[in-house]
């Protein structure tokens, strides 16, 4: 029996991601990455629309973790070496295909009140959720290389004044998996 070949994983955390602010690379995405890469909306709406809503979100892990980075840290304000945070790592696929690979941090201390329903999430898009919110301010758009072909950007969303960190690592299979109605420099 043969299985198809599993995505990469990705993390905010892997050191060897080298984020920077998407002018700082200028053209080197690519015409075809870039419209990913540069949207100010939510990823879901436009994975649903590309995806004829055939949308999906799998879960790859959820997990309790405090040892992130000090540079990591730095992203979140001043957080105690100890701090905890809620790390979520899940695909995001069209039509059954891994398309996205998506990693959230939240500080401990963002998940009060309201916000404390993301713990609750399972196979629902978190994008789904923050772009239902008044108020929702994003901020720092960057981006990376990821893999051999794909691309990763990465911005920190401040809902009822706490940080959610969000890196979306495109996969080569969202430009391969074009609807006949689209071109691939469609979004």
């Amino acid at each position: 029996m043969t299985f198809p070949p599993q995505p990469p994983v990705f993390a905010i955390q892997d050191s060897d991601l080298v984020w920077q602010p998407i002018a700082d690379y200028g053209n080197a995405p690519g015409q075809y990455w870039m419209p990913w890469l540069r949207d100010p909306g939510s990823l879901t709406q436009l994975l649903k629309a590309r995806s004829n809503q055939q949308f999906s979100v799998q879960v790859l892990n959820e997990a309790w973790q405090s040892q992130l980075p000090r540079h990591l840290r730095r992203e979140f304000g001043p957080v105690a070496e100890d701090h905890e945070f809620w790390s979520r790592q899940v695909l995001l696929k069209g039509r059954g295909v891994p398309w996205v690979m998506a990693h959230t941090l939240i500080p401990k201390h963002s998940l009060q009140g309201k916000l404390q329903q993301l713990l609750e999430l399972s196979n629902q898009p978190l994008g789904e959720f923050l772009f239902s919110q008044p108020g929702l301010i994003r901020a720092g758009l960057e981006i990376t290389p990821a893999g051999e072909s794909g691309w990763g950007r990465r911005s920190v969303f401040i809902l009822h004044s706490k940080p959610i960190m969000v890196a979306e690592f495109f996969l080569p299979a969202l430009l391969d998996d074009v609807p006949e109605t689209q071109d691939a420099s469609a979004s």
